[in-house]
């Protein structure tokens, strides 16, 4: 096998429906108005600006130890440094911009980290993980490309994205979730919706971890529980806290548990540890800013934020919202250096949020048939990190708690004594907490290879009280009375039923526990073999489960590399299926779900900068619910049975395969171009064969974006003195540097089940008095295809220490009617609700 399979071989290229969203036309230009305002004169550049820095640590990516006396370079330029013997560096000096970093050292690989956003007065925090190798003198000069090393962790169809690529993606309005929709084999569902929805599973089917803390949720406006998944309307994550963003779509090892679909690793950077900073910002996410800075003896950092909701601030006629969102959310991390070997981190997100429509917003065309609706979300989460360098590893002890409380009244308008009052109808208040404790393990073992460990416990709270006032619902009002033998008889009125008040109360708590091995074998720095084991258990259900990993890379040749996963993933159901009392305790025992991968991969990297990838998966899930009151009506007819039991007979196949093309900025241009096909069909007792909910065929998503400055171009400087073109300082784009970004998407419709209007009388399927919508089928109809074209300007200006920058973004520009939902109203009329039209966004953020 030839010794150059990881030394570069190539060339190196030259230098809503949701109502959260204001819609009015006039708030929206007076937003731009005063956010262009704010900006300063077109060429300003305050005298003896600072320049900024790179600075951070090299380490054994096994181990953790430091590496001294490694050698640091900026690409493209002659400015570098040595690490010291804590394995520190800093590169002084570097006027502002986004830089590419390359580590290497004698006896491990050499690794680049691109798109490193040096802003004046600040040191850009990085941190180099080094694989080692075989010792040749000639590889420590080998130049690595510009994207990320593959961990064992996540080995296939898994992509890295720096802070600065998350800040400045168009439609991505600095939200990692809404970024990460672009990447292949992931779409949305819904613009006014963040989730991640992949490869023909559901949201519920993802994993977020932040670092080291399994959070189910961090954004505002999830309207429900864990079971609704991981998205929401603004994500309460604040974008300047990220490092770096690590996602996988399939393939993900042993050290991840309890989900089917993908791995979302996210690490957090630390506060600036020379002196005090922050910033203010207004955006998308709300109003705030930051404060940074060094813990007492310099021996630790602390970042902490505050944000929130701006348009409560505001007359609701100047915004253009029949209900005005409110929200709020305060994060914070804490670093200290215990002692050489020990560093400890702390974190925490805690995040509220509120919605209500009364009756007057009701004329305004928010469809809900309510008459009134309050609802407010809180989650939470906090927790440690403890990492101990031990010898040849390295442990992570972490302890966490994670909150999600959902809260929502339904009232309705009532005549008494001469007056409207509203009387409580529906009370639904659920909250589940999740503590958790994980140990793992990282260690080198024989030569090159690695082998990790780790235990989990996570104790559930999970607390629901529900109250439906008896007058309110009557879930059978309608059918017609029956003979002795079951069939209809026609009486000319609808039968009456009364029901009583119900009340639900759920307090339950339960234990899960998890463990995993796995060994990375690396016979030749070309090949490498990663097996694991991971065992899962839920006292609750009474049910465990074990699932095989197995990963492999190979350089076959120089810049060629073929990569293959398979294993067996479970899931756990949702904590309402396993512990509301609705269906007594036949939910209890339900078992975990399943889902068999097998994912197949090849990549070529043509330059350093540049990346092309095919990739194929396979997915077959079993062991998925569906309810018994589907069966039982399907299969017999009987539209009058009722039942909240689940059963485990559902099944899914998901298979596709993806094309992702991608360059980095190694000059002025970048951008990515990817196409996925797949298909999803599930299958189960009721309905049969169908297309998966998620069955979303076709998706082509491209990225283009260059970056300037034309403020130093004389020719521009000349033309914008002239008088004509005074208007032209008020755009944003005089800077000193511009980026232009565009992203265009096109995704397949999705499936939806189809419904038909049947007036009063005898031709419904189902014997109902009343006119009402029936169900034809299962998922037999598809919305129009998707399509949206987004663009973006960022304006950075430089003065001093400090910085400006200011963004603003037209998404869907050619206002396409992309399709949310159909809404079925009770009058047979059903009407189209879309998703975001054309719709502008605006963020401004000093810098200090």
């Amino acid at each position: 096998m030839s010794r150059e399979c990881h030394r570069w071989s190539g060339s190196v290229p030259g230098r809503g429906r949701t109502g959260f969203i204001p819609h009015s036309p006039a708030f929206m230009f007076g937003l731009l108005v005063l956010s262009l305002l704010l900006l300063p004169p077109a060429g300003f550049s305050a005298p003896g600006r600072a320049v900024g820095s790179i600075r951070g640590v090299v380490l054994d990516r096994a181990t953790r130890r430091p590496i001294a006396a490694a050698n640091v370079v900026v690409v493209g330029s002659k400015r570098g440094a040595a690490t010291d013997i804590d394995g520190a560096f800093m590169v002084p000096g570097l006027p502002p911009g986004t830089y590419h970093v390359t580590a290497s050292a004698l006896g491990y690989e050499t690794q680049t980290i691109s798109e490193l956003a040096v802003m004046p007065g600040r040191a850009r925090e990085v941190e180099f993980l080094l694989r080692p190798t075989v010792i040749q003198a000639e590889e420590v000069i080998a130049r690595a490309p510009l994207f990320a090393t593959v961990s064992p962790d996540l080995p296939t169809s898994s992509r890295s994205l720096s802070y600065e690529e998350v800040r400045r993606a168009p439609g991505g309005i600095e939200d990692v979730q809404r970024t990460v929709q672009a990447l292949p084999g992931v779409v949305n569902q819904d613009d006014s919706n963040n989730e991640i929805v992949v490869r023909g599973g559901s949201p519920l089917e993802n994993l977020t971890v932040i670092d080291g803390i399994e959070v189910d949720n961090t954004n505002h406006f999830t309207f429900g529980g864990e079971s609704e998944g991981n998205g929401g309307s603004i994500n309460a994550l604040n974008t300047e806290f990220l490092r770096d963003v690590t996602f996988a779509s399939g393939g993900f090892s042993a050290r991840y548990g309890d989900r089917l679909s993908s791995v979302l690793d996210l690490n957090l950077r630390e506060g600036r540890r020379d002196r005090f900073g922050g910033a203010v910002d207004f955006g998308m996410a709300g109003m705030g800013g930051y404060l940074e800075g060094p813990m007492p003896g310099r021996q630790g950092s602390y970042l902490a934020s505050v944000r929130k909701s701006y348009l409560d601030l505001l007359p609701k006629s100047a915004v253009g919202l029949t209900a005005i969102p409110h929200y709020w959310n305060t994060q914070g991390k804490l670093t200290w250096d215990l002692n050489a070997t020990q560093l400890l981190t702390l974190n925490g997100l805690y995040s509220e949020d509120s919605h209500s429509i009364k009756p007057e917003d009701e004329k305004e065309g928010f469809s809900t048939g309510l008459d009134a609706l309050e609802f407010n979300t809180t989650r939470y989460f906090y927790g440690a990190r403890l990492r101990s360098l031990w010898g040849k590893g390295y442990t992570d002890l972490v302890a966490a708690r994670v909150l999600g409380r959902v809260h929502w009244n339904i009232y309705e308008t009532v005549e008494e004594n001469g007056r409207r009052v509203e009387r409580l109808t529906v009370e639904n208040d659920r909250t589940e907490i999740t503590d958790q404790v994980h140990l793992f393990w990282t260690g080198q073992a024989a030569g090159s290879d690695e082998w990790s460990a780790g235990v989990s416990l996570k104790p559930i709270t999970y607390e629901h009280r529900l109250f439906v006032d008896g007058d309110s619902i009557a879930f059978d009002d309608g059918y017609l009375d029956r003979d002795e033998f079951g069939q209809p008889l026609y009486d000319g009125q609808p039968d009456t039923f009364r029901f009583e008040d119900r009340r639900e109360e759920v307090s339950r708590k339960g234990l899960k526990y998890a463990g995993f091995i796995q060994y990375t074998w690396r016979p030749s720095r070309c090949l490498s073999v990663t097996a694991g084991l991971r065992y899962d258990g839920f006292d609750t259900s009474g049910r465990d489960a074990i699932g095989p990993r197995f990963s492999l890379q190979w350089e076959f040749r120089p810049n060629w590399t073929i990569k293959l996963a398979t294993g067996t993933y479970y899931q756990s159901q949702n904590y309402s299926v396993y512990m509301d009392e609705t269906a007594g305790s036949a939910n209890r025992h339900l078992p975990y779900s399943r889902a068999n991968q097998v994912v197949a991969g090849l990549s070529f990297l043509p330059r350093l900068s540049t990346m092309l990838s095919l990739e194929g998966y396979f997915k077959k899930y079993d062991h998925l619910l569906v309810r018994e009151e589907d069966i039982v009506r399907e299969t017999t007819g009987d539209r009058t049975f009722d039942s909240d039991v689940f059963l485990a007979e559902g099944k899914k196949e998901a298979w596709g395969i993806e094309f992702f093309a991608q360059q980095k900025m190694m000059t002025n241009w970048y951008g990515t171009f990817s196409y996925s096909f797949g298909e999803a069909r599930a299958s189960d007792p009721a309905f049969g064969t169908y297309p998966a909910t998620y069955d979303l065929r076709h998706v082509i998503t491209t990225t283009l974006g260059y970056k300037t400055s034309f403020i130093t171009n004389s020719t521009y400087r000349n033309l914008i003195r002239k008088p004509w073109f005074f208007w032209v300082y008020a755009l944003p784009i005089n800077g000193d540097a511009v980026t232009l970004s565009t992203r265009y998407r096109y995704i397949t419709g999705r499936p939806y089940t189809r419904k038909v209007w049947y007036a009063e009388g005898w031709d419904s399927p189902e014997p109902i008095f009343e006119g009402h919508w029936e169900e034809q089928g299962h998922n037999n109809g598809r919305y129009p295809d998707y399509r949206r074209w987004d663009l973006r300007i960022d304006d950075k200006h430089y003065f001093g220490e400090s910085a400006l920058v200011y963004y603003v973004e037209a998404q869907n520009l050619l206002d396409h009617g992309n399709i949310a939902q159909y809404y079925y109203g009770d009058d047979g009329e059903r009407k189209t609700i879309f998703q975001f039209r054309r719709l502008f966004v605006v963020g401004i953020r000093y810098e200090f």
